[in-house]
């Protein structure tokens, strides 16, 4: 799910699972916007935030200026670190940094991140990584108007429990790069308006299989361009009526095989919804509508599907959050001869703050995908697919325990289990134990 962005705003800064690429469809929604929002704003949790205030961490202020920082070290054990079936075991040693800025004015805002953890696996050194991410976002006020802006970097890998990935014995590694503007045009009555472009480019790497093959991964490479606008009627100044539209077109870098057409596709985004907005004890966001993609090439043929996001957030007591994501669409396929697929994830998760100073989560989620067979044009080629479906299920739990405003403890396990038409149950089970120190 996308995660509330904390960037030092007096804010205590909860530690995420430390569990090693914990399976997930869709791993950008967690550090891009959802749709219909306005880029670069920060979304806080007041409520938790007071709760724990004795324990937050005070940072470094420069006038307008915020800085913090956490690092933090964790030990454990995977059962299953290839994510394969039959896979190997191995102690996993995780070191990881955060460091973010954010200085706000009168009329404009201004913020970064980078994030940094590094994986050792030492019986299965094969699968050791270093995943890094960048973000940047600012947000500048006209008076009625909003100007927001949103730069991404992301140097991540994809294992064979993501949703759409290939099945090989190492991490495949990729970067992705998004940029995006918008701008919130506010009227003199309810309407408002958000026009907004974001462009983003994935490059993947080679991943060294058995034997030091080395898979070329090019074909993957894309640009993808997004292009919409967002109506929004206020109900009340919490409450608003969204309808979204947004276009997508996908442009393929390289050719995946010789003689056969390309991958570029052009696509379209109906929605409209409610969001309750961020405060008070309930707080809801859903958008439901319909998704189609034209592949340009007739060889591909057209994926229709319906679309939705689903984001619940009920604070039954000050001390407990209740949330709950759920989302559909259509991704592009990861395999070679997958074009596009539909998905569908649902993650639930309860965070509880007990006795002030210790953080107790618990999490649970389901996701599906389901790959239609290829045109018969292509059944004699490498493109060729049969319909297939994909289940993943996962669950943890962990615990933080906050010594005092700089260092805290984290306790944390998880079971993910996957399941598809063509390959047997592989289950991977993970348990972690750190050490955190914030500014």
């Amino acid at each position: 799910m996308r995660t509330p962005l904390t960037f030092g705003l007096g804010l205590i800064v909860i530690a995420p699972l430390l569990l090693p690429d914990v399976a997930s469809a869709q791993v950008l929604d967690t550090y891009l916007p959802p749709l219909g929002a306005g880029l670069g704003t920060i979304e806080t949790e007041p409520a938790q935030v007071q709760a724990l205030e004795r324990y937050a961490p005070l940072g470094v202020v420069y006038g307008p200026v915020r800085i913090d920082a956490t690092a933090a070290e964790s030990f454990g054990y995977d059962n299953n670190v290839d994510r394969l079936l039959n896979g190997k075991g191995s102690p996993v040693i995780m070191s990881s940094g955060d460091l973010a800025a954010v200085a706000q004015w009168t009329n404009d805002q201004l913020h970064a991140e980078m994030n940094v953890a590094d994986y050792r696996f030492p019986s299965q050194s094969i699968q050791n990584r270093t995943n890094w991410t960048a973000t940047l976002g600012g947000v500048h006020n006209f008076g009625h108007d909003q100007l927001g802006f949103t730069y991404t970097h992301l140097s991540l890998v994809q294992t064979p429990m993501d949703l759409g990935a290939q099945l090989f014995s190492v991490p495949i590694q990729y970067e992705f790069d998004n940029a995006g503007l918008s701008y919130t045009l506010l009227t003199h009555g309810r309407f408002s308006f958000i026009p907004q472009a974001q462009i983003g480019f994935y490059d993947f790497g080679q991943p060294t299989n058995n034997g030091n093959l080395f898979t070329d991964q090019s074909y993957r490479n894309r640009v993808m361009v997004n292009e919409g606008v967002t109506a929004r009627y206020e109900l009340t100044p919490e409450r608003q009526v969204l309808v979204v539209l947004q276009g997508t077109e996908i442009h393929y870098v390289n050719n995946m095989v010789a003689g056969l057409p390309s991958r570029d596709s052009s696509g379209l985004i109906a929605m409209t919804g409610l969001d309750f907005g961020l405060t008070g004890p309930f707080r809801a966001r859903a958008l439901v509508g319909y998704q189609t993609r034209l592949y340009h090439s007739g060889f591909y043929g057209t994926i229709n599907s319906p679309i939705a996001e689903l984001e619940l957030g009920w604070n039954p007591t000050r001390l407990t959050m209740l949330s709950l994501a759920v989302r559909n669409g259509i991704e592009d396929g990861g395999y070679e001869n997958v074009v596009g697929f539909t998905y569908t994830t649902a993650e639930l998760t309860v965070r509880h703050y007990y006795n002030r100073n210790l953080v107790l989560t618990a999490h649970g989620g389901i996701q599906r995908a389901d790959y239609a067979r290829t045109p018969e044009a292509l059944d004699n080629t490498i493109l060729r697919t049969i319909q297939s479906q994909q289940l993943i299920f996962d669950a943890g739990a962990g615990a933080q325990w906050l010594l005092n405003r700089h260092v805290s403890m984290t306790f944390n396990y998880n079971f993910t289990s996957q399941n598809s038409s063509d390959y047997a149950v592989v289950s991977d089970h993970n348990f972690m134990i750190g050490l955190s120190f914030a500014l």
